[in-house]
């Protein structure tokens, strides 16, 4: 089975967004399933260095990995953006062409119009393509208010969404809330949309001793509440920082411990200085042979999402917050996935977005339950293991490869049937 994967970030790129996650799973399918042969096309850019141009061609222990050179996003306005992603898409769909047949194309979701790329090639070739859903526009736009439900952008966008959605033999879903969302938004058959979580690896995410190197090195001492990834405008730092001001004065210290970047950085900051909070310490990205120590730091693991995006995406780090054994804090609709295995597993407490008192209750019941604590993360770890760690991730996308390749060369047959019938007449 030949499979091409078009993605935008991927190895070695490792500060995230999709690329890790993508690259992970690739590498578990190459590794797990010897009749797959895999070709990746991406950027030659880095995510979140626009300096560094990789080599055009790789082979990554048998992955082929084709880069492709574009502007790098960064930087520029939204009409920019859009012009760099169609530029993108145009260049990922000419490789295609001159590759070769695959038989099946993985695409997903960044950039927002990268499905054209894999539709157009099943209209040309008749290669069914999986279409991984995991920032939804223009729908996520919307509902961070970045545009109006009747802009002339996310109206001529949405018709593109369901056209291509429409296009995919196989919808793939994070989760239940979004497959739900997919299904009813688009109005989709629910069989046609698969739910395979995004999961994290097993063997790069281990359970740590508390007392880590990036504690020792960085002087963080006492009850850590841990937020590492993204700060996204989709993450909701607001109620985190307003819990952080009441927990100044404890007599237990709690310290808040923000790692990452993103566009929210430089609010969080500002917050912090203007108002003050002094238990608010924010880092930049750590190495990833480091972050499993990073992780282990925390006495609980932070997930927050703005009001409304539960639907839209699913975040990863909760997967790599399981793997860690850790309790999770989630800041978000008890209605969403992160939610509902959280309170299903006991492996952490949710709260709503904004309830800051509620929030701080809960991190006040963790340093007075150590045992419970110690529980959850226990939970946390087991649950991951037997659901979310990529090997299992792999085996869902290896059962819907198989069946996709399945039921097309039964198609072929049907009517190449057709065919030599209607010459019999």
């Amino acid at each position: 089975m030949r499979v091409g994967i078009i993605i935008e970030w991927f190895y070695p790129d490792n500060t995230g967004g999709t690329g890790p996650v993508v690259s992970d799973l690739a590498r578990h399918l190459k590794d797990a399933y010897k009749d797959i042969e895999i070709d990746v096309i991406t950027s030659s850019n880095l995510y979140r260095d626009t300096d560094t141009s990789l080599p055009e061609e790789e082979n990554w222990d048998g992955i082929n990995i084709y880069r492709l050179k574009t502007a790098h996003q960064a930087g520029l306005s939204i009409i920019g953006r859009l012009f760099a992603n169609l530029s993108f898409t145009f260049h990922v769909l000419s490789k295609l062409l001159r590759l070769g047949k695959y038989d099946l194309i993985l695409t997903g979701t960044n950039p927002p119009m990268l499905a054209i790329a894999a539709s157009a090639y099943k209209a040309i070739t008749g290669t069914p393509f999986a279409y991984m859903i995991h920032d939804l526009e223009p729908d996520r736009s919307v509902t961070l208010r970045m545009f109006g439900k009747t802009h002339p952008f996310v109206t001529l966008f949405r018709i593109g969404q369901r056209s291509w959605l429409k296009s995919a033999t196989r919808v793939i879903a994070l989760g239940d809330c979004m497959r739900d969302y997919v299904v009813q938004a688009y109005n989709l058959p629910r069989s046609r949309v698969d739910v395979i979580h995004i999961g994290a690896n097993e063997n790069a995410i281990v359970p740590g001793d508390r007392n880590s190197n990036f504690r020792k090195k960085n002087n963080i001492n006492g009850f850590v509440a841990l937020y590492t990834g993204n700060f996204g405008r989709y993450h909701n730092f607001n109620t985190i920082l307003d819990a952080a001001k009441t927990l100044q004065n404890e007599k237990e210290e709690v310290q808040f411990v923000l790692v990452g970047a993103g566009n929210q950085k430089p609010h969080i900051i500002q917050r912090v200085t203007d108002e003050q909070i002094s238990n608010v310490k924010v880092f930049d990205f750590v190495p990833a042979e480091e972050y499993s120590d990073l992780l282990a730091t925390a006495d609980v693991s932070l997930v927050t999402l703005e009001p409304g995006m539960e639907t839209l995406c699913l975040p990863s780090k909760f997967y790599t917050i399981l793997a860690s054994a850790r309790p999770v804090l989630a800041i978000l609709s008890a209605k969403s996935d992160v939610a509902m295995i959280t309170k299903e597993v006991n492996c952490g407490i949710q709260v709503d977005q904004g309830s800051q008192e509620k929030m701080v209750e809960a991190i006040r019941w963790l340093i007075s339950h150590p045992d419970e604590r110690a529980a959850m993360g226990k939970n946390a770890r087991e649950v991951f293991l037997n659901r979310f760690a990529t090997n299992i991730i792999a085996e869902q996308y290896y059962k819907t490869f198989s069946q996709i390749s399945a039921n097309t060369e039964t198609e072929m047959q049907t009517g190449a049937g057709q065919v030599q019938a209607e010459a019999r007449r």
